[in-house]
């Protein structure tokens, strides 16, 4: 399986389309320089996890009758899940500040 392969079927379950795959693929050059070659999942996931925040749907979609829902709180353990298994920082975790010199 390729690298161009495992993102388009991993972002397909976050209803992120090929083009965003492709997106991704070409934003994280530096890590993933050839998209045919072999995956190491890894890597892939460390591409991923970069630009995430960049490639989720931020809307939910209503129209008529019908509308698309998103289980944000799976989609955020799978962030953060993945975040942690690679040693990244997720981008939404909570900074702390070092404030002691005011007191």
């Amino acid at each position: 399986m390729t690298y161009k392969e495992w993102l388009s079927r991993t972002v397909s379950r976050f209803g992120i389309d090929n083009a965003d795959a492709e997106l991704i693929l070409i934003n994280q050059a530096g890590i993933i320089p050839d998209p045919e070659a072999e995956v190491e999942v890894r890597t892939a996931k460390t591409a991923l996890c970069k630009e995430f925040g960049s490639v989720i749907p931020l809307a939910n979609v209503s129209e008529g009758g019908y509308s698309v829902t998103w289980n944000w709180e799976a989609i955020k353990f799978w962030y953060n899940q993945t975040c942690g298994e690679l040693g990244i920082t997720p981008a939404n975790a909570p900074k702390v500040k070092n404030r002691s010199r005011i007191w």
